[in-house]
């Protein structure tokens, strides 16, 4: 696979931050990062990933109970841990399925060495037209904000396209920024409390108001009739735990498909 995706934990803001550069500006991997354990098992349930960088210190979940929460999703993952407590936790280390043992501080050389040994290189084809860019707006509605925000991170980063992307955490709140902000594409989870995806699709498309171009839906896995109804409709839907460059290209595809795009004399 030519891309790769590498979800990132610790508890110190800087160490992510270092972390999260070297993977993104050198190795040209998408990245998934977290400062809070719990946060970091719940992204692991939305998107799947190549690689799994992540601290053993932390509170609420340390680094073993997290990898446990993991597995359960993604039991192929590759593991690197990074710690600077190696001889308080070196009792659990012969019964944990991990690639490599990093001591901190952090040798940003020797770590690109490891995650490309371990991980994989990245090596990505071209994905546009050479006079035609993806061009849109894009409306995320999803109760979980960790998930908007990766996945609006990864759209407006995205070098091949332009996006401008919104963010709304309800049912209610997504069918009042559809008329505001006017999006191209709507990207909504199909699950919510209070309203569900397909309840404020149906009172989108049933009002006077903004009507979008394409309509995306994320799942949880296990609530197949639910997927079936919503496919029915000509809806795509990606089921959780989805890569993230399935999307990206699926979007790609289908802005030129809609005439949604800029040429280069623009």
């Amino acid at each position: 696979m030519a891309q790769k995706i590498a979800l990132v934990i610790d508890d110190d803001p800087d160490i992510v931050e270092e972390v999260k550069y070297t993977l993104k500006k050198q190795l040209q991997y998408l990245v998934l990062a977290a400062t809070d354990s719990e946060t970091a098992v719940d992204l692991s349930k939305s998107y799947a990933f190549d690689l799994l960088v992540l601290d053993l210190h932390m509170p609420k979940l340390d680094g073993f109970q997290v990898l446990e929460e993991v597995r359960k999703k993604q039991p192929q993952v590759k593991v690197i841990v990074i710690t600077g407590f190696f001889d308080q936790y070196k009792d659990r280390y012969k019964n944990a399925k991990v690639d490599k043992f990093i001591q901190k501080p952090i040798d940003p050389v020797s770590f690109s060495k490891d995650v490309i040994a371990i991980g994989g290189s990245v090596d990505l084809p071209a994905v546009k037209e050479a006079d035609k860019t993806p061009k849109a707006k894009i409306l995320l509605v999803d109760d979980e904000k960790e998930i908007c925000e990766s996945l609006q991170e990864w759209l407006v980063e995205d070098g091949s396209s332009e996006y401008e992307v919104e963010i709304a955490e309800s049912g209610k709140d997504g069918i009042s920024l559809n008329n505001q902000f006017e999006p191209d594409i709507l990207f909504f989870d199909l699950k919510m409390p209070h309203m569900s995806g397909i309840e404020m699709v149906d009172h989108i498309k049933g009002g006077s108001g903004n009507k979008p171009k394409l309509y995306l839906a994320l799942s949880a896995d296990g609530y197949q009739a639910v997927i079936d109804d919503i496919e029915s409709r000509g809806f795509t839907v990606f089921t959780k735990p989805f890569r993230i460059e399935k999307v990206l290209e699926y979007l790609r595809e289908k802005c030129l498909e809609l005439g949604l795009y800029k040429t280069t004399e623009e």
